[in-house]
């Protein structure tokens, strides 16, 4: 039986990379990252000297660096959830120095934003490998969260258990989204028995949905949803 303390242990590990114009895959026992990493190619030698290609196993060592801060993350978020879980895919923009730019939730089932904050803070403030032949370098890494063996996990539900009031979440994040001029965003949530959400976490397509997320989550902690039942269910809605 697993403790929470140990669930960063149990993290799934799938790695793919892709730098400049080369493709490759690389798997590390029990470590627990999948990273990513790519540059871009143009004909303008502006674009090319704007983004440059990383260095695929510094990319990765960097991503296992990080992978205890996010371990810390997820289990002070089970104390609120005990449920918790889902995969998480960073997407980040790092400069000359090493620092990250840009960073942000590619993909996120988690549910919770307050973890996913965390894990995000945790990522900026890493060291990453300076990009190779550009000013700025592209990166990507995921992460997998299983909820405790001790834990029932949410009820899975699909979008359309919300009823009437899909269509209304859906306006609520719409209106948030368009506030930032964001692309299209995620959400996940967790509904208690009494309809109410739990907590809500949300993903992007691009870092401007970052900043929309105070919006959207608040936004949907004031709506009431139909009950999923006598237990926690747990939905993600994806927008256009």
């Amino acid at each position: 039986m697993m403790e929470r303390t140990d669930f960063g242990r149990a993290l799934a590990l799938a790695a793919i990379f892709a730098i400049a114009a080369c493709g490759g895959t690389e798997q590390t026992t029990n470590t627990p990252v999948d990273t990513g990493s790519s540059g871009k190619q143009s004909s303008s030698a502006e674009l090319e000297a704007e983004i440059g290609g990383m260095e695929e196993a510094k990319v990765q060592s960097a991503f296992e660096r990080t992978s205890s801060k996010l371990t810390e993350c997820f289990t002070e978020g089970t104390k609120r959830i005990p449920f918790l879980g889902g995969d998480v895919r960073f997407a980040l923009r790092v400069g000359k120095d090493g620092t990250a730019r840009v960073a942000y939730l590619k993909e996120s089932t988690l549910g919770d934003r307050e973890t996913e904050a965390c894990m995000l803070g945790a990522v900026r403030a890493a060291s990453w490998p300076a990009p190779v032949g550009g000013k700025e370098g592209l990166a990507e890494g995921g992460f997998s969260f299983d909820p405790s063996a001790d834990e029932r996990p949410a009820v899975a539900l699909e979008p359309d258990k919300l009823g009437k009031e899909l269509p209304k979440a859906k306006d609520a994040i719409a209106r948030c989204r368009s506030s930032v001029g964001g692309g299209p965003v995620k959400v996940t949530m967790y509904i208690g028995t009494n309809g109410k959400p739990l907590a809500v976490g949300l993903s992007s397509a691009d870092d401007k949905g970052d900043q929309a997320a105070t919006c959207i989550v608040d936004a949907l902690r004031e709506m009431k949803f139909p009950s999923p039942g006598s237990y926690a269910g747990k939905v993600t809605i994806t927008t256009d």
